[in-house]
């Protein structure tokens, strides 16, 4: 076959292309250690993560890309328990975000798994449920969104459409 001439070749030519090259010495370097953070999630580029949501009536779900659904069931069901309650109830938008940032940061430093989010249903609030609706985005914000594995609304016992659960990936040690 001509195909298998042309692959000689190939070799042939790539052989004296390479033949005076020399390994790169590597006494005295270490490979830099990997980065403690998750990387951005796929096609983010350092911007909100893309979770698959999933919004009905006051459920909101929604879990990262390569997050098995199995994942998302179990922590429908609580588990793990919340290691940690963040409550929004009552905040203003801006308020809330900044709350939400600086506990999912002290939650992440701490190597907790799992946080109860309590936004409330927005019952008391003019048209939506604000904060509820926000809570996708501003975990999907950086650099949360590339910590965050999955969130459902929480159990009925834990405050149903009210508050999500937030699991978060497990840190690289």
């Amino acid at each position: 076959m001509s195909g298998d001439s042309d692959d000689d070749d190939d070799r042939s030519e790539f052989r004296r292309a390479v033949r005076d090259a020399k390994p790169l010495a590597r006494k005295g370097r270490r490979p830099e250690p990997p980065p403690r953070l998750p990387p951005p999630a796929p096609g983010s580029e350092g911007g909100p993560a893309a979770f698959e949501l999933e919004l009905t009536g006051e459920r909101i779900e929604g879990r990262a890309p390569g997050a098995d659904r199995r994942t998302l069931a179990r922590l429908r069901k609580g588990e793990p328990a919340p290691g940690r309650e963040i409550d929004l109830h009552g905040l203003r938008a801006a308020a809330a975000e900044r709350t939400l940032a600086a506990e999912l940061e002290a939650a992440w430093r701490a190597g907790e798994r799992c946080l109860l989010v309590i936004h409330g249903r927005g019952l008391h609030s003019p048209g939506t449920a604000v904060l509820r609706e926000r809570l996708p985005a501003w975990l999907a914000a950086p650099p949360h969104g590339a910590r965050v594995l999955a969130f459902t609304s929480a159990a009925p016992r834990r405050g149903g459409g009210g508050a999500t659960l937030v699991l978060l990936r497990r840190q690289k040690r």
